[in-house]
């Protein structure tokens, strides 16, 4: 199925009837958005409209359900999180193992090579999951706020009202300005900084930071924070941030339509009300094929 009007609209397949039916199949994937409509107050047409993709790999066409942005974040940054606690546990918990040179009768330069080795294996995944944790909630955060808003602050030095649309808001403002004033102002949420997430996310940014920021490549101390028990609630704070904005928003009966689904977690289904039969095409069936390719 496409849309009439927009021509560059994507293709949709309808994967159900009512958001009940669905099956999350893959948690990286956009949601379907349930599209309804209504007569008199009374429910009369509902399909779940979930969105393709399609390009080409050499001379053959490749066609998938659209990802979702924030998901393959949180998938990579969820994935590398466990990969760490894993080789942590594995290698720096395990008392029957040596860690350090002073404590060993073996050639100490094989036992620092070897446990060189799985440092550094384990500030790799660490970091991984940091900075894809963090891009997650800056990805969140910018496609959260909608088209038209805009952001008013007082520039008493000044003497003026800076106004930031959506591009501005984007590009000059931090994650934390984003979250505690305009995503709580746009989604109706509590006061953000009273979270228990907080000090996580707070502590997740100044360790991005420390990465991206580097002012001596010679500085190895910041790897030291990663030895701390702590640093695995840290990286997974993403999932916790987007879930109480998920929450908030949910209580009003509303969902974000780009927001990624969430594992072990009451999701939400985007619907619009306002279905019109006469705004989309149907153009094939995934038996039948494609009628007409207009990618």
């Amino acid at each position: 199925m496409k849309k009439k009007k927009n021509r560059s609209e994507k293709m949709g397949l309808v994967v159900g009837l009512f958001p009940e039916q669905y099956k999350i199949s893959d948690s990286r994937l956009n949601k379907p958005v349930c599209h309804q409509k209504y007569e008199n107050g009374n429910l009369v047409g509902s399909m779940l409209l979930q969105e393709i993709d399609i390009t080409k790999v050499e001379n053959k066409e490749l066609s998938y359900f659209s990802p979702n942005n924030i998901g393959l974040l949180l998938s990579i940054n969820s994935n590398f999180t466990e990969k760490a606690e894993r080789l942590f546990n594995e290698n720096f918990m395990n008392q029957e193992k040596t860690l350090s040179f002073q404590d060993t009768d073996e050639d100490k330069k094989i036992l620092l090579n070897r446990i060189s080795k799985k440092v550094c294996d384990f500030i790799e995944a660490i970091q991984i999951s940091i900075v894809f944790g963090y891009t997650a909630l800056e990805t969140f955060a910018n496609l959260s706020i909608p088209e038209g808003h805009s952001y008013k602050i007082d520039n008493k030095s000044k003497g003026i009202k800076e106004v930031y649309d959506k591009n501005a808001m984007e590009r000059w403002l931090n994650l934390r300005t984003k979250f505690q004033y305009v995503l709580k102002e746009i989604y109706g949420t509590g006061k953000v900084e009273s979270q228990k997430w907080w000090g996580d996310f707070s502590n997740l940014e100044q360790l991005r930071n420390d990465i991206i920021h580097q002012k001596s490549i010679n500085k190895t101390d910041f790897y030291k924070n990663y030895f701390k028990k702590s640093i695995f609630k840290i990286c997974s704070c993403p999932k916790q941030v987007i879930k109480f904005f998920y929450e908030s928003h949910a209580e009003k009966n509303q969902t974000n339509p780009i927001w990624p689904w969430l594992i072990n977690e009451m999701n939400y289904f985007p619907i619009s009300k306002e279905f019109d039969s006469n705004n989309f095409e149907v153009i094939g069936n995934i038996y039948g094929g494609i009628k007409r390719k207009e990618y």
